[in-house]
């Protein structure tokens, strides 16, 4: 259940904006419960799935480039591209008071939310998974729209000595890749990362999986 998206006001009998449509990407899902989920995939299919590596990630979303992001450098229109922070950011800010309504003329204590506001990608909050043009490998999303877990875990951890490092233990960071709706462009290109505990339900984070294919 990836719940709503809280208003920033108050409005009687409305709890937020749905995030939970059939094909929008599932997001309030902790790094343990995506594993459990492919363990749960594994064992259901007889396929291997998991998630996949920070390296898998980041080949899979570059699909062959060099750039920031695979359609282009910093400043380049993502809007046909990927879901990110945009001008539509600025529909949080809405007179609650009797109705709900878009703001004419919001001030900056109502438009505050950080944004890149030259672009307007026509997605409010996250869309349905294929809205936007896929990369040059077929894959959709890859940037923005929901955020993802990988099973790395976020670097720095302990080393076991000079030239072997520790498996991370189980309540290591692990590492999210490719940026959400939220997220203006430099969070959310090929190489951007964060890190957050594996028990941790991100607003904005959900996840995609990897199935090992034998030969």
């Amino acid at each position: 259940d990836s719940g709503v998206e809280p208003m920033h006001a108050y409005q009687f009998g409305i709890r937020g904006y749905p995030v939970n449509g059939p094909r929008q990407p599932v997001a309030r899902v902790s790094w343990t419960h995506a594993m459990e989920f492919c363990r749960w995939l594994t064992e259901t299919t007889g396929e291997t799935f998991s998630l996949p590596t920070e390296a898998q990630w980041e080949y899979a979303c570059r699909s062959g480039t060099a750039s920031p992001f695979f359609f282009g450098g910093m400043e380049a229109d993502f809007s046909p591209y990927a879901n990110l922070g945009d001008a539509r950011l600025r529909e949080f800010a809405r007179n609650t008071y009797i109705q709900v309504n878009l703001l004419d003329t919001p001030n900056q204590y109502d438009d505050w939310v950080p944004k890149e506001g030259r672009f307007d990608d026509g997605a409010f909050l996250s869309s349905d998974a294929g809205r936007y043009q896929p990369n040059p490998w077929g894959l959709w999303d890859r940037h923005g729209n929901a955020a993802e877990w990988t099973r790395s875990a976020y670097l720095p951890y302990p080393y076991k000595d000079n030239d072997k490092r520790n498996e991370p233990a189980e309540d290591s960071p692990r590492v999210v890749r490719g940026g959400s709706w939220h997220d203006r462009p430099y969070r959310a290109t090929a190489s951007f990362r964060l890190g957050y505990p594996p028990w941790q339900r991100v607003f904005n984070v959900g996840f995609r999986v990897t199935c090992a294919f034998t030969k």
